[in-house]
């Protein structure tokens, strides 16, 4: 198997009241074996400060779908779907494993391999996770 560079995006997730809480900062990173995020809250004006980093990784078999959303011809958003929402529950502003990240200016261009470098890492599972149940089948036959 060829080694695939691994993409990074900085992204944020807007706040979800007026009063500015709960706005997260992050990057995202698409590594070979899964997608890791680090991720914190931004300070505001009630908590100061800034909030500590925390670090989530997922595998590429649970990210059902992946959309890039472009306004006026730039990428502005990356929508992710993961299959099992209780492995992004604690990241503010993720709805039932729907994570609607707003994409930095300075890694749009990083933004656009990404269809492609999904869909080739879950294909690559899905084969891998097939033949397991190929093998399994052909062990208890003999």
């Amino acid at each position: 198997m060829f080694s695939i560079d691994p993409v990074h995006i900085q992204f944020h997730i807007p706040a979800r009241g007026p009063l500015g809480r709960e706005e997260v900062l992050g990057k995202i990173r698409f590594l070979p074996a899964h997608v890791e995020f680090n991720w914190r809250l931004k300070g505001n004006v009630f908590v100061g400060g800034k909030g500590e980093m925390h670090t989530l990784t997922v595998p590429y078999g649970e990210i059902e779908h992946v959309e890039l959303i472009r306004k006026w011809w730039r990428l502005r958003r990356l929508v992710l779907r993961i299959s099992n929402p209780a492995l992004v529950a604690e990241i503010p502003g993720v709805e039932l494993g729907k994570m609607t990240l707003e994409i930095d200016e300075r890694s749009r261009e990083e933004a656009k391999k990404l269809a492609s470098l999904i869909d080739f890492k879950r294909s690559a599972f899905l084969l891998d996770e097939h033949d397991q149940r190929l093998a399994a089948i052909s062990d208890e036959e003999a």
